[in-house]
């Protein structure tokens, strides 16, 4: 079948890593379908969306997708993109059902989860002799035992599976570990313990892509350089990066787990040591996936490619030095910081690098921002919304 003739469902539009998914699917020719559980949002304004889908929220499991496989088969869709945690954890639990009707490239169940998992995802780094923080499992050794293991303090309660810095809880004693670890794993499920690694050196992320022989295809390093919020939220600048020893830490993970796909990555550089060290898995495309396209690699190509049964080349090389900006989230992290906003490098004021590529902004099509402004208005006024953003 001719490219042109094919079509790709993309979902989760809402998400900004959605647009480099759109855009490059759009150039190699295929049709586009956007889908999201909102119809104001970046991915739905996009021009190269061919068609738009609502559908019921991911977290209505049964209903989202009960309307998915209704959808697929009422339509010819060759391939299926799933972007966020919950609809990629939920494409990848029923993706026997939905391989029936169209193709994804996504690991076993069994594999996913252990991404999604971070006790899972721990113990595979181990495995694989990537290092990691100080990391206790109370399914394996009582509590009462853990905590006359600890010596340094602070320590850090963790859900095995949660999104963000949720159910976090830092503890500075025993005492706090015993109070409050029952509470964490009582509301988000199992948890476990591991040592705080101070966040005051480079933080790392790696995008990489296998296939179901664990052949490398692609993988791209950069750097978390501002965040917001300031003290440690989500990155609003990236740069990629020359670092092969974290690129092949990542790859040693994916072999280990037996990965087919993409998988994304995060690491810190612990500043008491220097070493770098996994603090997780994102078994999904990243808010920052645009850092690929500025590194010149069209990731989602590949995975297109792979997905079809066809033989992509390999780009193991990408342009290092190259940034990648959520101009939104930088101006936020602009003006909630205090100290050396004004000396950063870049600098803030770097509008029209060349280096430089915008999230959200693309001078030949400003759908994405009113869509994203559009959301964000929407939010405003509904406080269901606000509360999920806030959450």
């Amino acid at each position: 079948m001719a490219k042109e003739n094919r079509t790709v469902f993309v979902l989760e539009t809402h998400a900004k890593a959605s647009l480099p998914i759109l855009e490059s699917c759009k150039a190699m020719g295929l049709n586009v379908i956007a889908g999201a559980p909102k119809r104001h949002c970046c991915g739905m304004y996009s021009k190269a969306v061919d068609k738009k889908i609502v559908y019921p929220p991911p977290e209505m499991s049964e209903e989202c997708l009960d309307f998915l496989l209704k959808f697929l088969k009422n339509n010819t869709v060759d391939m299926m993109f799933p972007i966020g945690d919950v609809m990629t954890d939920l494409i990848a639990k029923n993706q026997e059902e939905i391989a029936k009707y169209t193709k994804i490239l996504l690991p076993p169940y069994n594999v996913f989860v252990q991404g999604r998992n971070k006790v899972l995802t721990m113990k595979a780094a181990q495995r694989a002799g990537c290092p990691i923080p100080l990391t206790w499992y109370p399914d394996d050794e009582s509590l009462e035992v853990i905590v006359e293991k600890i010596t340094n303090y602070p320590v850090l309660i963790k859900p095995a599976i949660s999104a963000g810095a949720r159910g976090i809880i830092f503890c500075n004693n025993k005492e706090n570990i015993l109070k409050e670890f029952y509470q964490v794993q009582n509301q988000y499920g199992q948890s476990y313990i591991q040592e705080y690694v101070p966040q005051t050196s480079i933080q790392y992320k790696v995008d990489a892509v296998m296939d179901e022989n664990q052949n490398l295809y692609t993988g791209v390093v950069y750097s978390k350089l501002r965040y917001y919020p300031p003290d440690g939220g989500s990155s609003v600048l990236n740069k990629t990066e020359h670092r092969p020893d974290i690129l092949e830490q990542a790859v040693n993970i994916m072999k280990e787990l037996k990965w087919v796909g993409l998988c994304d990555f995060d690491f810190i550089t612990d500043p008491r040591d220097g070493i770098v060290r996994l603090m997780e898995i994102n078994p999904r495309f990243p808010e920052s996936y645009r850092t690929t396209v500025s590194a010149r690699v069209d990731m989602t190509k590949i995975i297109y490619q792979l997905a079809m049964g066809e033989k992509p080349g390999k780009q193991l090389e990408y342009k290092e030095n190259q940034y990648c900006r959520f101009l939104f989230g930088d101006i936020m992290w602009f003006l909630k910081t205090k100290e050396n906003r004004f000396k950063v490098k870049p600098s803030f004021f770097s509008f029209f690098r060349k280096d430089t590529y915008y999230q959200l902004i693309r001078k030949n099509d400003l759908g994405p921002i009113i869509g994203y402004i559009m959301e964000n208005l929407e939010m405003i006024w509904n406080s269901k919304l606000r509360k999920q953003r806030l959450r």
